[in-house]
């Protein structure tokens, strides 16, 4: 399936209402939800035409475009984690070509791309990183992400939690409809 049929069947989940709910699967060692696409810069162009002609904001487009993913294949990623004074990392590797929908996440965390090289669509459009790249990601946002060749990934986040999945539950939201919840706190400018 390519990537505009993937952001049409997304748009078709949209109109019937689908509520993202059921679209987060934790097992403990997979973060990201993945499809094995023929990843492309004209098929990125195209995920984002196709996904521009798609009714609601950002975000719920990215998890109503995680639902379709979700039904099709996934791999798991391996993942370390390891905790500081008041910090959690994160850290994944992601195989070459591949899509992956990122979790929302509640406050403003730092990424760095350790190795690899890789495209995020970000509210500006899709921005090419390689090892070393580092940045700021602000609270609120939901990002999709495509392999150009195995990526190492690491988010470093603050909390006082040193369990991985209080932690997970802490810094991240599972549905749009949460994100609807969250989005007036005063929390999001943390």
């Amino acid at each position: 399936m390519s990537l505009p049929s993937i952001v049409k069947n997304a748009d078709e989940v949209m109109e019937q209402g689908h509520n993202g709910d059921d679209v987060l699967v934790h097992t403990g060692k997979v973060e990201l939800k993945l499809i094995e696409p023929q990843s492309t810069a004209n098929e990125m162009v195209e995920f984002t035409t196709a996904m521009s002609t798609m009714s609601g904001d950002m975000i719920e487009k990215l998890f109503a475009i995680e639902a379709v993913l979700l039904q099709m294949p996934q791999i798991e990623i391996p993942l370390r984690h390891c905790f500081g004074n008041k910090v959690y990392v994160r850290e994944m590797t992601a195989p070459k070509g591949f899509i992956l929908i990122g979790k929302l996440h509640k406050f403003k965390q730092v990424n760095i791309v350790v190795r690899g090289d890789i495209s995020v669509l970000t509210e500006d459009g899709w921005k090419r990183m390689k090892s070393g790249d580092m940045f700021e990601s602000p609270a609120g946002v939901k990002r999709a992400l495509v392999t150009h060749e195995e990526t190492v990934w690491t988010t470093i986040c603050g909390t006082e939690e040193t369990d991985i999945d209080k932690a997970e539950n802490e810094l991240t939201i599972g549905s749009y409809q949460e994100f609807l919840q969250y989005k007036g706190d005063s929390l999001w400018l943390s």
